[in-house]
């Protein structure tokens, strides 16, 4: 309330028990009731502990000094209650509340909601109450204690901070945050990446415009809207006879030509100089002057792909009318667990595509050996863990084997270890050797139908006494300690087959007990020799391709062994250390040259330098992965790893002798320096004289 001749901020407005008496004798029971509920309230009293603790009288703010009782007010508003029907309303341009006293409201009509008992004639007073805003209560403030570095009070914080560091610490502080995960900090701006902006076009000519739109064909379709009763249509386009464009792309022939070319354009691009290196276009010079001899070799590629990931490179074979071809055998490896038998692949890599192979097949068991024939380059051999064999003509783009071996004819359930192609056939029918864990050799022909005719060679069975060569234990045993031979160990495990490359109907098996069995196919059943050469078993034998006579054995006794044939005791023996061998083969472009591999790394072998250890050893890969396989190529400029972990290393080698002219010359004199130190030995092999071709 506010008045003419005072300032607001000095009045107040205070309600008196002395008005109560005379509100009491109006006649309005709205009135008289609150008089009444207000008499008893102060009677009431609230003593706690001795203290006097009612609650003060209900009373409106403070707004001046001037006391307000209920007979002023009814002296004021009560007499003109008569008057209010004749009452005039306050214009829109006079303030509307209690500033002005002048002009009275109107309260015809009016009648009060809280007192449903009043009667309809009877005039109620209105009151209004302004409500103003208060100030701003702040209930809880989190100031930032960070400060950018280019804000103006940086330097001040910054010096504020030094002083706090070099104070005089009487306690240990931690500077760390407590009992929050983050640090509350605030930044006065958001930093994002910035957007780049690039214009790109396309050409489109107007035949393609043309003839988009002609074969293009319209269909509407109208769906009822959800929640709603107007439809939507929904516009597609179709090209007639194109709905299934990946499955008719896929029985293509030409598609799968085409991107097959593509791939190698697209992979000539990226590996030029590792192509042009594996052809060896640009050989070394001879006559340069920083020639230094370090066998080593360096990584061209790496064949690999995610589905043979963690499947061992098993075996490998170069396709002997193109080089550049190789087949790839992923199976088993050492101790594989069952659960990683599931399934075994063959991919046929070239090197124009070193990403991606040009043939993939899958078996339901692993593979264990693969083999091009030569005299048909295009049949690929590949023998299975169940003991079956199929033959693959990689010509064909499909799935299906050129025939597989009959166990209806000859059951074989063993794992096939290695197989090879005869040559000896004068009708010129393609056959398989291949050789099994139960000790049987079988030979498969190739014939019209879908089968391999199987015919049995040869069952192995174990040396009885001691035969002729190297001693299995080192020393004779006496015959109280002779091994027990039980019925299940009666027939040598065939690890691997070779046949000799001047007579072809002979060939020789390594077996899991260190010896060699020569035999012959046209003697079925017959062993023309047999020859201890190891302790352990023989994993690869390989002939010199320098000479007929001269060949090399390695085994699980750490050693690789050079033979010549009709002498039962080794010529050379090459030790790597603490590791078996698992392959070793001769360079085809250097006659003193072997390569070999352990489970660690590649060892190279020069008989003219040195044979008490190699003249190089890398290691490929991580260490922990083991290697499992190597040959050289068919020009033997390069070579090929093979690995646990699925991964085919292509190398180079660098830093290699020249080949010489004379190379048989070259590794008869390699070999009559190694027997210097066994002069009987060595008058032996004078004595037979020419061993080459």
């Amino acid at each position: 309330m506010s008045s003419s001749h005072a300032a607001p901020s000095s009045k107040s407005v205070k309600f008196y028990s002395a008005s109560l008496s005379a509100g009491a004798a109006s006649d309005s029971k709205f009135v008289v009731d609150i008089v009444n509920r207000l008499e008893e309230r102060n009677r009431l009293q609230v003593p706690i502990d001795g203290v006097d603790r009612t609650p003060a009288n209900l009373a409106p703010p403070f707004f001046g000094e001037e006391a307000f009782v209920w007979s002023r007010f009814r002296e004021q508003f009560h007499p003109l209650a008569n008057d209010m029907e004749d009452a005039t309303v306050p214009t829109a341009d006079k303030p509307d509340g209690f500033d002005n006293f002048e002009t009275q409201p109107n309260y015809e009509g009016v009648i009060d909601r809280r007192s449903p008992s009043l009667e309809a004639g009877q005039k109620t007073y209105h009151v209004k109450i302004r409500l103003t805003e208060t100030d701003d209560i702040v209930l809880f403030e989190s100031p930032s204690h960070v400060v950018s570095l280019d804000a103006e009070e940086a330097a001040r914080v910054q010096e504020q901070n030094r002083r706090f560091e070099t104070r005089p610490k009487a306690r240990r502080t931690a500077d760390a945050e407590a009992q929050t995960r983050d640090l509350p900090c605030k930044s006065r701006s958001v930093n994002t990446e910035c957007i780049h902006r690039q214009d790109v076009a396309s050409f489109v000519s107007n035949y393609d415009m043309y003839d988009t739109y002609n074969d293009l064909e319209r269909h509407t379709k109208e769906i009822n809207v959800a929640d709603s009763a107007s439809k939507l249509e929904i516009t597609t386009y179709s090209r007639e006879g194109m709905e299934d464009i990946d499955e008719r792309l896929n029985r293509n022939a030409n598609f799968h030509l085409s991107s097959m070319i593509l791939q190698r354009l697209l992979a000539g691009n990226v590996y030029r100089e590792q192509q042009i290196r594996f052809r060896n276009m640009y050989p070394p010079d001879p006559c340069r002057e920083d020639i230094r001899y370090l066998y080593r070799l360096d990584v061209l590629w790496t064949y690999r792909t995610v589905e043979t990931l963690g499947k061992p490179v098993a075996s490998a074979s170069w396709c002997p009318a193109n080089g550049d071809i190789v087949a790839l055998a992923y199976g088993i490896y050492g101790h594989t667990g069952s659960d990683d038998r599931g399934c075994g692949f063959v991919y046929v890599w070239n090197i124009k595509n070193p990403v991606n192979p040009e043939r993939r097949y899958r078996f339901d068991c692993p593979v264990t050996c693969v083999a091009f024939s030569r005299r048909t380059p295009q049949l690929l051999a590949v023998g299975l863990y169940d003991g079956r064999v199929q033959v693959r003509d990689i010509t064909d783009t499909t799935q299906t084997p050129l025939a597989v071996s009959n166990r209806d004819r000859f059951p074989v359930y063993q794992p096939i270890w290695d197989l090879k192609w005869v040559e000896f056939d004068n009708e010129g029918k393609d056959e398989v050797i291949a050789v099994s864990q139960n000790g049987w050799v079988m030979k498969y022909t190739l014939t019209i139908g879908q089968y391999l005719l199987p015919y049995p060679l040869l069952r192995l069975d174990r040396v009885e006494g001691t035969p002729e060569g190297q001693t299995s234990t080192g020393t004779s045993a006496p015959a109280d300690q002779q091994p027990v031979r039980v019925q299940s160990d009666l027939h040598p495990q065939a690890l691997c087959v070779t046949i000799h490359p001047v007579q072809k109907d002979k060939y020789y098996i390594g077996t899991d007990e260190g010896a060699v069995h020569w035999c012959s196919i046209n003697d079925p059943f017959q062993h023309l020799g047999v020859l201890q050469m190891h302790s352990r078993g023989i994993f690869c034998l390989e002939y010199s391709p320098w000479s007929p006579r001269i060949f090399l054995t390695c085994s699980g006794d750490w050693s690789i062994r050079i033979w010549i044939e009709e002498l039962p005791e080794p010529i050379v023996t090459l030790c790597t250390g603490f590791a078996p061998i698992q392959a070793a083969y001769w360079s085809p472009t250097n006659s003193t040259v072997i390569a070999s591999v352990t489970r660690s790394g590649v060892q190279l072998w020069d008989l003219k330098r040195r044979s008490s250890k190699p003249a190089s050893e890398t290691t490929l890969g991580s260490l922990t992965t083991a290697l499992t396989v190597v040959r050289f190529t068919n020009c033997g400029r390069c070579l090929l790893v093979g690995d646990a972990e699925g991964k085919a290393h292509v190398c180079a080698l660098e830093d290699m002798p020249f080949p010489p002219h004379f190379q048989y010359r070259e590794l008869q004199s390699a070999l009559y320096g190694k027997l210097v130190t066994t002069p009987e030995l060595l008058t032996r092999v004078k004595r037979m004289g020419y061993l080459g071709y």
